[in-house]
């Protein structure tokens, strides 16, 4: 559901520009773990991408929310446009990258 209202894609680097929204609203171990070692993986290209795209994106984005993602109940919001659910979160999709 995360991929879905953050717009980013189902890859490995768009889990870690949610790894890495998730440890700056959470500051969980495991997301500092994994946001860190899983960004060993990327080629220098997706790293690029990852850290002027997608890290400013995920710290502005853990400021700016209304709610953490984890304290959303997905399950009573399936019928709510994600337009407005992204408003009502105060979340802005991030930004898209050119292939």
């Amino acid at each position: 559901y995360w991929h879905t209202l953050t717009g980013l894609p189902p890859t490995v680097l768009g889990e870690l520009g949610l790894k890495w929204l998730e440890l700056f609203q959470t500051g969980l171990p495991i997301a500092a773990l994994s946001s860190t070692v899983g960004s060993l993986r990327l080629d220098p290209d997706e790293r690029e991408i990852l850290l002027e795209q997608y890290l400013p994106w995920a710290l502005e984005q853990s400021r700016n929310m209304t709610t953490s993602l984890l304290n959303v109940y997905y399950e009573e919001e399936f019928d709510t446009p994600l337009i407005e659910l992204r408003e009502r979160l105060n979340i802005q999709p991030a930004p898209e990258v050119a292939k």
